[in-house]
């Protein structure tokens, strides 16, 4: 994967195909480029140029400067897509990756031309897990347990994976998410955003009456067994005025990794929209 300086910082990210640009950005926790967009790129590889960076702290991409914060990642997604040179184009966001690329179509909607979002974080009033999920993320010593027994059980990342995902959790996965695991700082960059987040009150970032301000097309999908409510999902995209929802039948949350081709063609199909692309 090549390698980008963006504020002093590196950033790996993956590129292939040619034709519309379409920008990938992954998940928190325990993710990266490759892990969530593998499964679909070859979809989209002969349609479009699509790039996945590594999220700031994740992969092979130092956190950096960048403050790990809804905002924080929007500022430096800007800053990347200027590096590229890269105008107006389809966003693909999972969970954290959808915040991020909503923030940006809200704040600076010219560099957004279409965005096809899974399960995105913003759209829920209520923190996952309600209060005992405000407790795991503040409580000393619940997060390092957390990262140790990833790091050591594999059966503890199969039963992690398996509230994600209702297709099957492969031995390769496991062996991919145990790597993220053990590399040096992983889950620094997570932690430090689910500490910002979780208020007792509820989370920090809920978009609400905001996405009226998003001007381009976009889909919003939910995986059936979604942990992001679909209902949620779906009042986000009717509050977006070129908003639409979809549900995605016996799907989890990591829907590039469930149904990769059922990501691959909205976003094939929003392509077509916007750029007059293959159908």
């Amino acid at each position: 994967m090549p390698v980008l300086t963006i504020d002093g910082t590196p950033v790996r990210y993956d590129r292939i195909g040619d034709g519309p640009t379409v920008v990938l950005l992954h998940g928190g926790g325990l993710d990266s480029a490759q892990v969530s967009w593998a499964p679909l790129t070859p979809h989209l590889a002969a349609h479009a140029d699509v790039i996945s960076p590594d999220l700031p702290g994740y992969g092979g991409s130092p956190l950096g400067k960048t403050s790990p914060t809804v905002a924080g990642y929007a500022h430096w997604l800007r800053g990347f897509l200027d590096a590229l040179g890269v105008g107006g184009c389809v966003v693909g966001g999972l969970s954290l990756g959808g915040a991020i690329a909503l923030q940006v179509a809200i704040d600076d909607p010219g560099r957004v031309a279409g965005l096809v979002l899974c399960g995105p974080y913003g759209v829920d009033p209520r923190i996952p897990g309600g209060k005992l999920g405000w407790f795991t993320v503040h409580a000393p010593g619940v997060d390092a347990l957390t990262w140790w027994t990833i790091r050591h059980s594999r059966r503890a990342v199969r039963a992690t994976l398996a509230t994600l995902l209702r297709h099957g959790v492969s031995d390769d996965l496991v062996s991919d998410i145990q790597a993220l695991a053990k590399a040096p700082g992983a889950g620094d960059a997570w932690g430090a955003f689910q500490r910002d987040e979780a208020l007792f009150s509820g989370p920090r970032t809920v978009f609400g009456d905001a996405l009226a301000r998003v001007e381009c097309p976009a889909v919003l999908l939910a995986g059936e067994y979604d942990i992001v409510p679909p209902a949620a999902v779906r009042e986000a995209a009717a509050r977006i005025p070129h908003g639409e929802f979809e549900m995605v039948a016996g799907a989890g949350h990591w829907l590039p990794r469930d149904d990769p081709d059922a990501v691959a063609d909205h976003l094939l199909d929003m392509i077509t929209r916007i750029d007059g692309g293959p159908s």
